[in-house]
């Protein structure tokens, strides 16, 4: 936009309303142009985060064969907000690929768990338990977690009943 005026003057109201127009104008495209840009690179970065996040939680939702096979989790309660430790089993072999039959997984499961309860580990006051001391067992069940690994409850009702109340499955291979 070329405006004429000398070099003493001042532009005139009707060239500064025009001026006015030309820079808002301009000011607009422009915004609307970079508005563009940033709303199209949120999407693409929004996007991303999602199929990593998705990717990931699927990798980790899935326990390794070897951890399905030699780890569990014991809990203090038949509730899954209930104190709870992840148990190994040392010898087992945490890069194996073979599954380790299901009889054997389970049983191994709850004689680590029935060990944890024989030493004390859900007892309150576990700091004056005195050396040696021997704790009661309870019925154990197993039940198998989102990840495939299993865990153990204390309860007197079947595990299928226990399972269920608590959204998880019985173990299957």
């Amino acid at each position: 936009m070329t405006i004429q005026h000398t070099p003493n003057s001042l532009p005139s109201d009707s060239d500064y309303a025009r001026m006015k127009v030309d820079l808002f104008t301009t000011i607009t495209v422009r915004e609307r142009a970079r508005t563009k840009k940033h709303r199209l690179a949120a999407l693409g970065i929004a996007g991303a985060l999602a199929l990593g996040t998705t990717a990931g939680a699927l990798v980790i939702a899935q326990a390794s064969q070897g951890q399905i096979n030699y780890t569990a989790e014991c809990y203090g309660a038949a509730d899954l907000t209930s104190t709870h430790f992840t148990t190994l089993y040392l010898p087992g072999d945490q890069t194996t690929e073979q599954a380790t039959p299901l009889a054997e997984r389970t049983a191994l499961a709850i004689d680590q768990c029935s060990a944890s309860w024989v030493v004390g580990t859900f007892e309150q006051d576990r700091a004056n338990i005195p050396a040696g001391k021997m704790f009661p067992t309870p019925l154990l069940i197993a039940c198998q977690l989102p990840d495939h690994r299993l865990g153990v409850f204390p309860s007197t009702e079947p595990a299928q009943v226990v399972c269920a109340r608590l959204g998880l499955s019985t173990p299957r291979n």
